[in-house]
């Protein structure tokens, strides 16, 4: 078996190189995700305050309800 040469390594990892370096992010790609991250996270933030009003009324009627059935049994 012989030893590749210093040619042959460089070769290989240029080839390596070329391989890889399509697919890492660039500096566009990262703002893009950040911003639908952040997007994403507002959506987020408006739906649990939905939840929060929307259990409180829920909480609010079961609470009317168990007075109203406590006055009149």
């Amino acid at each position: 078996m012989t030893t590749p040469t210093l040619e042959d390594r460089v070769t290989i990892l240029e080839t390596r190189f070329d391989t890889i370096l399509p697919t890492l992010a660039t500096k566009a790609d990262i703002a893009r995700l950040e911003g639908r991250i952040n997007n994403l996270e507002t959506k987020m933030d408006a739906l649990g305050n939905r939840l929060i009003i929307q259990f409180g009324g829920i909480a609010f009627a079961l609470a009317a309800i168990a007075v109203a059935a406590a006055k009149y049994l």
